[in-house]
């Protein structure tokens, strides 16, 4: 189905699962909102940090659309689950932020790397997605806002298709651009490669001979900032829980 297709179905409450698989082709994003005292600040720090935090449309404060990626998206409904943010604290998990939602608030789209998976997927490259991690990887701090980077990791089932994952993504910069590391998790910070920290799409089964793990920065980061800023207030997607965006991720890849 369409973007907009799918985002009523979110909008009505019909789907409330993970976005990985839908809409074939198209961009989808993290969200981050913030309090526009605050917004500067998250700007320089995505600004600082592109690998994970690469921002696609930025909204006026108190406006739910964006306008660039998703003019009629609804940020308050269309994302199938949210995390709602305060004193550096989880408070909730709904399916919308309606009653969250302020005259100053200010959303940030971040691209995810969901959008190249399906450039990978249609290249024939065999891999595995495990979820995302805590790194030793410290992001470069802006203002109030610091602490370390996020990843996600996929296990290519060759040489081959490691190669062609790093040539693919590298033309993907909205959607987290080129891994930021490969092979030895422990380099790191990573302990256990296939029990995930921060998300796990489902149980993941142990590496196997001859695949290689490649790490890419994850959108997921600016929420682990949030809990190590004590950030008073802030609105977040559920992790795998994207906004399906009405751009198609080719269209913004580097050619």
């Amino acid at each position: 189905m369409s973007p907009k297709e799918f985002r009523s179905l979110t909008r009505r409450g019909e789907w409330t699962e993970g976005t990985g698989i839908v809409c074939r082709g198209y961009l989808q994003a993290n969200l981050a909102v913030v309090p526009k005292d605050y917004a500067f600040e998250f700007f320089l720090f995505c600004h600082r940090n592109p690998r994970p935090c690469p921002v696609i449309d930025v909204t006026e404060p108190g406006d739910p659309h964006p306008k660039l990626v998703a003019p009629e998206a609804d940020l308050r409904t269309d994302l199938p689950r949210y995390r709602v943010f305060q004193d550096g604290k989880v408070i909730a998990e709904p399916t919308d932020v309606k009653n969250y939602w302020r005259d100053d608030l200010v959303a940030f789209v971040i691209g995810c790397s969901y959008g190249f998976d399906w450039a990978l997927r249609d290249t024939k490259i065999r891999f595995r997605f495990t979820g995302a991690y805590t790194t030793n990887i410290q992001c470069v701090p802006a203002g109030r806002f610091h602490g370390p980077m996020l990843v996600s990791c996929r296990l290519m089932k060759s040489s081959y298709d490691a190669v062609r994952a790093a040539q693919i993504s590298s033309r993907h910069l909205l959607s987290h651009g080129p891994p930021v590391h490969i092979g030895d998790p422990s380099l790191i910070g990573i302990k256990a490669l296939c029990y995930p920290d921060i998300f796990a799409p489902a149980p993941v089964p142990p590496q196997e001979p001859g695949e290689i793990a490649m790490y890419w920065g994850t959108g997921i980061t600016p929420q682990t900032v949030a809990l190590e800023s004590n950030i008073p207030f802030m609105i977040t997607h559920y992790p795998g829980h994207m906004l399906v965006t009405d751009r198609i991720a080719e269209e913004l890849a580097v050619l």
